[in-house]
């Protein structure tokens, strides 16, 4: 049982993890919450009274424009229309600064809200005094334009820039001490922020030394591991001082490779037994086959051919007598192909031969069928059929397959093609009908079984073909494609055998 103690170190590395994540999240969550104060209660003062001194700036700049325009006008043989244009651009300039002038005497103060209220009564006057001018200046009244100016505008302009400098200094005094105290409240806030930045780096560090000590210890069970996948379970068990999760998992780990160790040696034993009794059991095979092919043999001696083939040679000579000449011809098909059934058809026999044997079977089919089925061949050019050896008995499967299963039951004629090629060392046979196909669930039940292809049942010459395929060459291939009501098609590849030597090309029949 575990002490309250133990359970804690256990929790110890996560609650580290969690520590450090939990600072270093709320030193952060801080430094955005200063940098959000910062820019509004500092930066944003300091930029609003900076723009105020300029607006303000930009008011008694416009004045003084104007003021200079008036006092350098000639009165007596002035440009109307080029004063009266610089007034206008000029007034609308300094409308435009004024109504952008803080008058909020909590931003201000008392004083600047003064100035600011006096500079608006006084603009009051001198735009009243100015519009009257112009409208004068307008209806061409220069000599009552001038007394107006003289006497009521200029006095009024007059005491308005006096407002407008009155107000700027004060502007200028306020901002500076404005910007004191707002920039006495910034340094703080550096030295808060570099405090923080500063404990951030010392969790940071140990954050970091924490995960490089838990990457040494993982990148040793990677080597380790990287051995045990090489079969090396001799590597130093690794060696950690700690009570926590990664201590525990580095000892879970030692153990866990002893006992693979273990195991592997165990296997080994077993291995090395279940090989010595494959070995007696192949030995023991091998015995069970030959006795097979020993009883296989005493069967078919018990059937005499000669006995057959006399037999079929009697009724030949009597069809003969009768004149029967397609009998005739149809038991010397049967001879042939008796004979070549009863070989030995565990042997490789020439392309030649196969093809003999299903044109002796295509006429035993033909004659009973008449024009209902029809066979077409297509023989590559490039294949010496008398060169290219095969397995023997292993094409005629294939066309009674065709025959029976796909044209046996559909109502109308039928027909098959045969087609052997040559491509990339490979023999490549299609067997094709356009018979009655099949289901979709029956050709998946039929290329299943020919993956390990039963001994009996339905399809058993198909199935033949495809143990003794499986069994000559791990390239050989049988494929079975069919769609209902359409036909089939049976694909077979291999590779190409020839002779090496000169050989006879026997004939089945005699």
């Amino acid at each position: 049982m575990e002490t309250h103690k133990e359970k804690g170190l256990r929790l110890n590395l996560f609650r580290r993890i969690f520590l450090f994540l939990i600072v270093f999240s709320l030193f952060i969550f801080l430094q955005l919450g200063m940098s959000m104060y910062r820019e509004r209660f500092i930066m944003y003062p300091i930029q609003k009274s900076s723009g105020n001194v300029q607006k303000i700036s930009l008011l008694l700049n416009s004045l003084g424009q104007t003021r200079e325009e008036l006092s350098s006008y000639r009165w007596d043989f002035g440009d109307i229309a080029s004063l009266l244009s610089e007034l206008r651009r000029e007034n609308e300039l300094s409308e435009k600064i004024l109504g952008t002038i803080d008058a909020n005497m909590e931003n201000i103060g008392i004083e600047q809200y003064l100035l600011v209220q006096a500079v608006a009564t006084t603009y009051k006057n001198y735009r009243g005094y100015l519009d009257y001018m112009q409208d004068l200046l307008i209806n061409n009244s220069v000599n009552e334009a001038s007394e107006v100016y003289y006497s009521d505008l200029e006095p009024c302009l007059h005491y308005l820039h006096l407002y407008v400098q009155q107000l700027i200094e004060r502007a200028i005094m306020d901002n500076q001490s404005t910007y004191d105290r707002l920039m006495g409240l910034n340094d703080d806030l550096d030295f808060l922020y570099s405090l923080t930045i500063l404990v951030m780096i010392l969790f940071g560090f140990a954050a970091l030394r924490e995960v490089i000590r838990i990457l040494s210890i993982v990148q040793e069970m990677a080597r380790s591991s990287k051995a045990i996948a090489a079969g090396d379970y001799d590597r130093p068990e690794i060696s950690v001082h700690r009570k926590d999760e990664i201590g525990d998992m580095a000892h879970a780990f030692n153990e866990m490779k002893q006992a693979m160790r273990n195991q592997v040696r165990l296997l080994t034993a077993n291995n090395e037994m279940e090989k010595e009794i494959h070995r007696k059991n192949t030995e023991a095979l091998a015995m069970q086959n030959l006795l097979e092919r020993e009883k296989l043999q005493l069967l078919r001696s018990q059937i005499n051919p000669h006995f057959l083939f006399n037999t079929i040679n009697v009724i030949k000579y009597t069809a003969q007598e009768e004149h029967a000449a397609e009998t005739d011809a149809l038991l010397s098909s049967l001879a042939r192909l008796f004979r070549y059934v009863l070989a030995d058809n565990e042997v490789m026999v020439p392309l030649s031969r196969e093809i003999r044997i299903v044109d002796e079977y295509y006429s035993l089919y033909k004659a009973r069928f008449k024009e209902k089925v029809s066979l077409f061949w297509d023989v590559s050019p490039s294949l010496i059929l008398t060169e290219t050896l095969v397995p023997s008995f292993f094409l005629q499967p294939l066309v009674e397959n065709a025959f029976k299963h796909g044209l046996g039951p559909k109502e109308l004629s039928g027909s098959v093609w045969l087609t052997l090629k040559e491509l990339d060392g490979l023999l490549c046979i299609r067997v094709e009908d356009d018979g009655v196909g099949m289901e979709v669930q029956q050709l998946q039940i039929l290329q299943s079984r020919l993956l390990n292809p039963p001994v009996t049942g339905e399809h058993i010459g198909l199935y033949s073909v495809a143990a003794r395929l499986k069994l000559l060459d791990s390239r050989c291939r049988l494929e079975v494609d069919s769609r209902k009501s359409e036909g089939t098609v049976i694909r077979v590849e291999m590779p190409l055998l020839e002779k090496k030597g000169e050989e006879d090309d026997q004939t089945v029949d005699s």
